[in-house]
């Protein structure tokens, strides 16, 4: 089962404020340093404290694109192992191995499993044309997508500029601001369908973030359901605007992600 995937639940993690009690609705948006091992540890032993208390979460994954919702059902209904249902499902470009233990688990039946992101194509019809590619004139009306709050723009401009490190040209970060609150406010209407279940999100810290993530479309009544937990390598004024609960977890060695905006063309 999960064992042989060679991951250890023994490790310490850090238990969370006010876990759920069994019979009782939660919201837990857990995000991530995509490449950080010891972050995805921890939150895989959160959920495994969380089914081995009982609970049976709906686990929502950024890691799968929404057309693929019915070749994910129909794999976790068929396949036996995790590799089959990630060779007919997965999105190309994750590092699978941090997010197998979230599949055997459905394959275990302990979980159900939702994709919960938009795919690329849709993220660049929204950055051409605007919310309509994708989102109908109800979901844009429901989301008031038409006039997002400019506090919440604000925010979201200068997380896309840090993340390229302040070296996109100008023209690029409106289009790039509006493909991220496209992927957001899609997470948060398939946290937003979910009634009577616990729910669990899996997704990046910028996705999370409670100033500018999914937690800012989701209904009020959500709202009031769910915690919000960043992974973060150093600690950040912010932090405490951002998440509700922060982990801090060891740095891992990486390239400078800035090198790819300052070396020659032809040099990447």
């Amino acid at each position: 089962m999960l064992a042989a995937i060679g991951l250890s639940f023994t490790s310490t993690a850090q238990s969370l404020d006010s876990p759920p009690r069994p019979g009782s609705a939660k919201i837990f948006l857990l995000g991530e340093i995509h490449d950080n091992a010891h972050g995805h540890r921890l939150r895989l032993e959160r959920v495994m404290q969380w089914v081995g208390q009982g609970h049976q979460p709906v686990v929502l994954m950024e890691q799968f694109d929404r057309e693929n919702q019915a070749v994910l059902d129909l794999a976790l209904s068929r396949c036996q192992d995790v590799d089959c249902v990630l060779a007919k499902a997965a999105t190309p470009g994750w590092e699978w191995h941090f997010y197998k233990p979230f599949v055997q688990l459905a394959l275990d039946k302990k979980v159900k499993l939702l994709a919960a992101n938009l795919s690329h194509v849709d993220v660049r019809k929204v950055m051409k044309d605007g919310f309509s590619a994708v989102f109908s004139p109800q979901a844009i009306d429901t989301y008031k997508l038409h006039q997002i709050p400019l506090p919440l723009l604000s925010a979201q401009n200068k997380a896309i500029q840090e993340g390229h490190c302040n070296m996109l040209p100008a023209q690029a970060i409106g289009p790039m601001v509006q493909g991220q609150i496209a992927r957001d406010v899609w997470m948060a209407s398939v946290v937003n369908g979910v009634t009577n279940q616990m729910v669990v999100l899996i997704a990046g810290n910028g996705h999370v973030r409670k100033d500018a993530g999914v937690y800012q479309w989701l209904s009020p009544d959500k709202q009031g359901l769910t915690q919000v937990h960043g992974v973060v390598e150093r600690a950040d004024t912010n932090d405490a605007n951002w998440f509700d609960h922060v982990v801090t977890v060891p740095e891992v060695e990486r390239e400078d992600p800035c090198r790819v905006f300052t070396q020659k063309p032809g040099k990447k």
